[in-house]
């Protein structure tokens, strides 16, 4: 912001400064012809025209002017200079604003080189942290609902679970006070015989929770509906134009056609807040797609597991 807001107020005082001189032209065009022939004032009207449309032109699409001037709210506010750094680190780029200054282009340059990978670390993480405070959500709700519809399903499956554990424990120790865990100690006439018992560690393991892909994809599609349905009600978007809107932003395309706050007028704080929430939404969906696809990892791996053992690729142990 500290970079670019300076170069847009400059040009939109440019541009107005212009638009005001072509203005002037205009009349003294007018003035300087004592007698008005259409064709003579036409052929000189358009030159001027002409003229101003390039300068239009060069100014909107290699300086970043966006049509607008006084003394509103800028381009490089606050949450503008917000959204532009989510989506250069996200790597969405919305192309609704950029950097026209060297400096600008230098430090966005650096910027992206370190917040790039920081964020996909970022993203990794906490989309492992997520998916596995999802598995446990999951499970807990997996066995309410077990406990309501089938309890004695419910009591069998939690005694098969502490099976494990109490046949290696002996009365009055505890798993981890008890130093013969893994030996079976044969009383035989003079001698004690060791027998050692190799436990079948993977037996022992829990089993990882397994979410179906359906419930991962359903995840998906609620936030992206539930951003369409908000973004709609917002920029009066139709429903569709919304969901293209949030599925783009969220599959980091980022076209940039469609843009919150974009079309509103420079000066109202509404479309500022967009930007911020816009920002939030894009931060929040990016690290819940990144859950999505964790809890989806397992259910591909052992999809394809299973097709692997049918096509006598891999062995069935």
């Amino acid at each position: 912001m500290k970079l670019e807001a300076p170069s847009e107020v400059v040009e939109r005082n440019n541009m107005a400064a212009n638009r005001r001189h072509q203005v002037t032209t205009l009349w003294n065009l007018t003035v300087d012809l004592n007698v008005l022939h259409e064709g003579n004032w036409t052929q000189l009207a358009d030159d001027v025209l002409k003229a101003f449309q390039k300068q239009v032109y060069t100014a909107t699409k290699e300086k970043g002017w966006d049509g607008k001037d006084g003394e509103g709210e800028l381009q490089w506010s606050f949450a503008g200079a917000l959204l532009y750094s989510v989506t250069v680190i996200t790597t969405i780029g919305y192309g609704h604003i950029a950097p026209k200054t060297m400096y600008g282009q230098l430090v966005t340059m650096l910027y992206a080189l370190i917040g790039i990978p920081l964020t996909l670390l970022c993203l990794a993480n906490l989309g492992s942290f997520m998916g596995d405070c999802f598995r446990c959500l999951y499970k807990q709700i997996c066995i309410g609902l077990m406990w309501l519809c089938c309890p004695p399903q419910a009591r069998a499956a939690r005694s098969k679970s502490y099976s494990a554990r109490i046949r290696y424990r002996k009365s009055g120790d505890s798993e981890e006070e008890n130093p013969l865990r893994g030996k079976t100690v044969v009383e035989g006439e003079g001698t004690d015989v060791a027998v050692m018992v190799e436990k079948d560690q993977k037996s022992q393991k829990e089993d990882p929770v397994r979410v179906p892909m359906f419930v991962s994809l359903m995840i998906i599609v609620i936030y992206i509906f539930g951003g369409a349905l908000i973004f709609s009600n917002w920029e009066g978007w139709d429903y569709l134009i919304g969901s293209y809107f949030c599925f783009i932003t969220l599959s980091t395309i980022g076209f940039g056609d469609y843009v919150p706050g974009a079309a509103g007028a420079a000066d109202d704080w509404d479309s500022q807040e967009k930007l911020i929430i816009c920002a939030f939404y894009l931060v929040v969906g990016l690290s819940l797609i990144a859950m999505c696809f964790n809890l989806m990892q397992e259910e591909v791996r052992a999809k394809f597991a299973w097709l692997g053992v049918k096509l006598g690729i891999l062995d069935k142990e």
